[in-house]
């Protein structure tokens, strides 16, 4: 992957029912308001599909295909907002997750945090989202030029991607973001709109999933995903 000529269509929009919201009530506030309408039995029943297929995956992937279906699952029909905030969050748990790697080769880098801040300004309306698309887009793109991209950089570079590409999710509220096409395999995705949870398990794993088990560490990559599974999943539906 030549992370240098990357984000070249990042301010091209994936969907067209995307849209940012206009109402300035508090978000977070939202999920009191009324019944949460999620079928938790439809996504216990797509993680643990999901979890069956990661253990038997050679390469230790978590397909497009079954993180869609999961998504699908936790998105509440009556609530958008609700939506919107379990998919931002579950991004927000998985960037955290491997901030470490971009700590250990950028410790004095504050860009991850910056990009966690304004996810959650995001989240809670706090912020301009055209101003924090455009802050995300040029983050990476100020990255992409000045660091070199090679085997010690690449994770670092994985996870600040991922960040960038959590800000914008986080600027358009609508529920479908990352459901609306009907691409199952992260390879099938042009290189500006892969999502989050992908290029973090990436970073995690050293390399792409393209790439050959001798070139990964798959078990890295299997460990990531079974958190997600196990951890970040439950833990974005308790709140």
């Amino acid at each position: 992957m030549d992370i240098q000529n990357r984000r070249v269509g990042r301010h091209i929009i994936r969907t067209s029912s995307a849209y940012r919201s206009t109402d300035h009530r508090n978000s977070l506030n939202l999920q009191m308001e009324g019944m949460i309408m999620i079928n938790m039995p439809t996504v216990s029943e797509s993680i643990k599909q999901a979890r069956t297929n990661l253990v038997n995956s050679p390469k230790g992937i978590l397909s497009l295909g079954d993180r869609k279906r999961i998504w699908i699952s936790m998105n509440d029909p009556d609530n958008f907002e609700v939506s919107y905030l379990n998919r931002t969050q579950l991004k927000v748990l998985c960037v955290n997750h491997v901030k470490p790697i971009w700590s250990h080769i950028f410790p004095a880098n504050p860009g991850i945090d910056r990009m966690l801040r304004l996810t959650h300004s995001l989240m809670e309306k706090s912020v301009d989202p055209e101003a924090a698309e455009d802050e995300a887009f040029y983050f990476f793109q100020d990255l992409s030029t000045s660091v070199e991209s090679n085997v010690v950089t690449n994770p670092a570079l994985m996870v600040a991607d991922a960040a960038t590409s959590m800000v914008i999710s986080a600027c358009y509220r609508n529920p479908d973001y990352d459901t609306a096409d009907n691409d199952i395999d992260d390879e099938e995705l042009a290189p500006d709109s892969y999502e989050t949870s992908y290029t973090c398990a990436s970073a995690a794993a050293g390399a792409m999933n393209w790439m050959s088990v001798d070139q990964v560490n798959v078990e890295a990559r299997r460990s990531f995903w079974m958190w997600y599974l196990d951890e970040a999943i439950p833990a974005v539906l308790s709140n």
